[in-house]
Formats: structure tokens, C-alpha cells, sequence
């Protein structure tokens, strides 16, 4: 067997323990700042996690002004420019 073959072999096993070991550091992190709550229910879905969370996101949406506001927020941050006017509101307000 080449030596190159051998050395491969685990690796996508590595690259997976890599991964977990991240996650957990992040999931750390989040808990320790309180983004997340330190037990999480398993969530098979993105309704599942939703509904988890529905009650925190109205409260936050309410805080600032609806969730078109949220939105912007967090396209702000995360692009580091404002969303154009009415990016986030449903089609038939957009107009």
C-alpha cells in the first residue's frame, strides 16, 4: 500500500473530531455569554428550533419594532452596510 494511502486513512475520522471538538468550544462560548441556554432540547427541525425559541424572538421583535426591524439588525451586523429601504417587509408592503 503507498505511504501516501496510509496516511490518508482516519483522516475524514480526524476532520469529524476536529469539527465536534469546534462546536462544543462555540457552544461554550455562547453559553457562557448567554446567547444559548446551557442545556439545549434536540431540535429535528427548523420548526422544531423555532418553536423552542418563538417566545424570545416575539419578545425581541417587539422590542424593536417588529421583525422587519430584527432583520435589518442583523443584516447590519453581519454585513456592516444598512439594508435598503423595505428589503425586509412582506411584497405586497413593499410597494
Amino acid at each position: 500500500m503507498p505511504s501516501w494511502v496510509e496516511r490518508g486513512m482516519g483522516a475524514h475520522l480526524e476532520r469529524v473530531e476536529q469539527v465536534r471538538h469546534r462546536v462544543q468550544m462555540l457552544l461554550g462560548i455562547f453559553g457562557a455569554r448567554g446567547v444559548l441556554p446551557l442545556h439545549l432540547k434536540p431540535a429535528h427541525s427548523v420548526g422544531d428550533l423555532l418553536t423552542q425559541h418563538l417566545d424570545d424572538l416575539e419578545a425581541e421583535a417587539e422590542v424593536k419594532g417588529g421583525v422587519g426591524q430584527v432583520l435589518a439588525d442583523h443584516f447590519a451586523r453581519v454585513y456592516k452596510v444598512s439594508a435598503p429601504r423595505n428589503f425586509f417587509a412582506p411584497p405586497d408592503e413593499a410597494a
